[in-house]
């Protein structure tokens, strides 16, 4: 899932959701069917797997006026956690020097989305549960309410239930902001989309990437999912001299990125693999039936190792291994 967009009549943007998978049109299709609803929606999902843009797509398609509030919950420093969400008055604390709003009304009329909920203290949680069952805010050290019209979705990763059942997170606040859940699957649960958003993010760089690169971009198994992905082809796009992101390109970009963690083939022993099997493909004339020969395997087996190495050996006579592009 990623995004481009245009800009509507009240300021929002109108994502473009691109994914083929039946995981993801599952979860845009129920995120539609209740974006007009005044029910509170959980998008629960690994890291990178596209909270935030579900959450924008569920905003533009809410029919709501008002603005979209994005909070990163994690982000806010736990002594202030009550002032910022909630606002304040002057001089609830020190260091308040004036009365301001909090992020909650700043979400009057529109969509507050609360990411990594699951990072909300103790005293936050029980705070926004009142405010969900009263739709009224009292800012701190206020004895005033203020009435509210907000929509709320919330975004987490996969363990919320688990933090809940320990005693980390409010039931009765989960069981709220739960009104409709979305799972985000991870990238690697849907192979379909990864050549589609991968082909997507190069577009926009003005690039193609080489019909080789296929089987190398699915068999990565991406554990920072989409936003992984995105960067991966962001960086080879830096690399790219020909208009053209080939095997070459996406393994030295694989290399500039972070250190793989999952127990896989690390760049540099993909390249070490590429090279030595090209060098096999060379020394016997580009033949398939000679290449698996040497090496001792079954032709269904080489051409998924060359897939997988991002390596094009054609079929034909010519047995041409030079890269074509979409």
């Amino acid at each position: 899932m990623t995004s481009s967009g245009t800009k509507d009549g009240i300021g929002t943007v109108a994502p473009t959701i691109v994914g083929e998978s039946s995981a993801m049109k599952a979860a845009l299709r129920a995120a539609e069917q209740f974006a007009e609803s005044r029910m509170p929606m959980l998008l629960v999902g690994d890291t990178g797997t596209g909270k935030e843009l579900l959450a924008q797509h569920i905003h533009y398609h809410s029919g709501r006026s008002g603005p979209l509030v994005d909070v990163d919950c994690a982000a806010l420093p736990r002594n202030l956690v009550e002032g910022l969400l909630f606002g304040r008055r002057r001089g609830a604390y020190t260091g308040a020097h004036d009365s301001a709003r909090g992020l909650v009304e700043e979400a009057d009329g529109g969509t507050l989305f609360l990411d990594e909920l699951s990072s909300l203290p103790a005293a936050g949680q029980r705070k926004l549960l009142r405010v969900l069952e009263t739709r009224r805010v009292r800012r701190l050290g206020d004895g005033n309410t203020r009435h509210i019209d907000f929509r709320l979705v919330a975004a987490a990763q996969g363990d919320l239930a688990d933090k809940v059942r320990r005693g980390e997170f409010r039931l009765d606040l989960y069981q709220r902001v739960a009104g409709v859940v979305i799972d985000l699957p991870a990238l690697s649960e849907r192979a379909n989309d990864i050549v589609l958003l991968a082909a997507h993010f190069a577009r926009h760089l003005g690039l193609t990437l080489a019909r080789e690169i296929r089987g190398l971009l699915v068999s990565r198994p991406w554990p920072g999912n989409v936003r992984e992905l995105r960067t991966t082809i962001e960086r080879a796009g830096h690399l790219a001299t020909d208009g053209v992101i080939d095997a070459e390109t996406l393994i030295q970009s694989l290399q500039l990125g972070p250190p793989d963690l999952n127990g896989v083939k690390s760049s540099e022993e993909l390249h070490t693999a590429r090279r030595k099997l090209l060098a096999v493909c060379e020394r016997y004339d580009r033949n398939a039936e000679r290449i698996a020969g040497a090496l001792g395997i079954g032709r269904a087996t080489l051409y998924r190792r060359l897939s997988e190495l991002g390596i094009v050996l054609k079929r034909n006579g010519s047995n041409d291994l030079g890269p074509t592009t979409e």
